[in-house]
């Protein structure tokens, strides 16, 4: 199942402009073929739509939930040696992933599957093939791997130090010393960049249009000045560069035609600037700190409110007077937008649910712990605990169910 990336042949692309990344092509054995699509940018997102109401209290998962989609709740138990998905109807375990390793906290949907890591430090008899760091695409129905790619003969411990995304037709993967481009469907190797490069943790950014991927290069780890750059995902190859100044913190977000960064400035204070994305350049600039996005609005808190923008930057709507605490993410359906406003020191957190294409107010919970939106499937929303980091799973009212 598992399997070993193949000889890497010589460079075979030099971005002159940046004179920053060597690229190079090469390829691995995979896994069996699995029919299936390459993710659309709204695919690659949790859904379908959650509830516009609320039951009065969350339904609690004991286990991590790390992604929502393919119709279930995907969660790593607390030994991390397998992930478990779960129905968010019933809580009745859907599948068992087979695999016996350390699993990353963290995983993506992708079409009907998830897109997963795991480290494996012990062989499997005599087998070092099977000891490393590994990327896989995992079947939702079953969690059978479609494919496996060994990514490193190193496990990492767990120290997260591997990240990955899907794109459109690839899976970024960076291991803080090079970036390798999975072939979606098959697990192949596109090709490897060899550099420090930033590709998924940090960023919310996937496909560009359908065609391109965005790499952040983080030049000063301090200061987070880096350049951002659109990359064609099949090779690799850089069409333009963008350098960014000196900020506390970056995240990248894509918006059809628009790139979206979001940085974060001192006393948590930041800037959204909207590029266009066939050049570049800078369309328009906000104050504020963006929370969450989907394939239309981006949702900017600040001192004043919550606003929703185009992906030119233009303001769609604007509630004004709730707040949100720095650090604290939102997520948008592109439905509803569910985010936890006011402060958690004046015991005053309430799950709210905004109209997406209005702003008006179609949800509200009082008096919630905070928690970490994940996502909506089936109807339901899903949150990470900050107890014992259960999940929550909030639900319809009946009669909205």
């Amino acid at each position: 199942m598992p399997s070993s990336p193949g000889p890497r042949p010589a460079n075979a692309v030099l971005l002159a402009a940046v004179g920053l990344f060597a690229l190079a092509a090469c390829g691995t054995g995979s896994g069996p073929e699995h029919v299936a699509s390459a993710p659309t940018a709204s695919a690659a997102r949790p859904g379908p739509f959650g509830p516009r109401t609320l039951a009065s209290q969350p339904r609690e998962l004991s286990s991590k939930p790390i992604a929502v989609g393919a119709g279930v709740v995907l969660t790593l138990p607390d030994e991390r040696s397998s992930l478990v998905a779960y129905d968010p109807a019933t809580g009745a375990q859907r599948w068992k992933s087979p695999v016996k390793s350390g699993y990353a906290e963290q995983a993506w949907p992708v079409g009907g599957d998830f897109i997963v890591s795991w480290g494996n430090q012990s062989p499997e008899g005599n087998d070092q093939s099977t000891v490393g760091d590994f990327v896989a695409r995992l079947d939702g129905r079953t969690g059978i791997p479609v494919w496996a790619t060994r990514i490193s003969e190193w496990p990492s411990r767990g120290d997260d130090s591997l990240s990955f995304r899907p794109r459109t037709g690839i899976v970024l993967v960076s291991d803080q010393s090079r970036t390798t481009a999975l072939d979606l469907e098959s697990g192949r190797t596109r090709w490897k960049q060899t550099d420090d490069v930033l590709t998924a943790d940090d960023f919310d950014a996937g496909d560009f249009g359908g065609n391109y991927a965005l790499v952040y290069k983080q030049l000063d780890s301090y200061a987070d000045t880096g350049i951002l750059m659109r990359v064609n995902p099949s090779k690799g190859k850089a069409l333009w560069a963008v350098a960014l100044g000196k900020a506390y913190g970056t995240t990248l977000y894509n918006m059809r035609d628009h790139v979206v960064v979001s940085r974060r400035g001192r006393g948590g204070v930041g800037i959204v600037m909207f590029l266009d994305g066939a050049t570049g350049k800078r369309v328009s600039v906000i104050h504020g700190a963006v929370r969450a996005h989907d394939d239309n609005i981006v949702v900017v808190s600040s001192k004043t409110g919550v606003a929703a923008y185009d992906q030119s930057g233009h303001k769609r709507w604007e509630a004004a007077g709730l707040v949100i605490e720095d650090g604290r993410r939102a997520f948008s359906d592109g439905k509803t937008v569910y985010l936890l406003t006011g402060r958690e020191k004046q015991g005053t957190l309430s799950l709210v649910g905004l109209d997406a294409a209005s702003g008006k107010q179609v949800a509200s919970l009082t008096h919630q712990t905070e928690a970490e939106l994940l996502g909506t499937v089936n109807g339901f929303l899903v949150a990470e605990s900050p107890y014992g980091r259960d999940g929550l799973i909030f639900a319809g009212k009946p009669e909205h169910a």
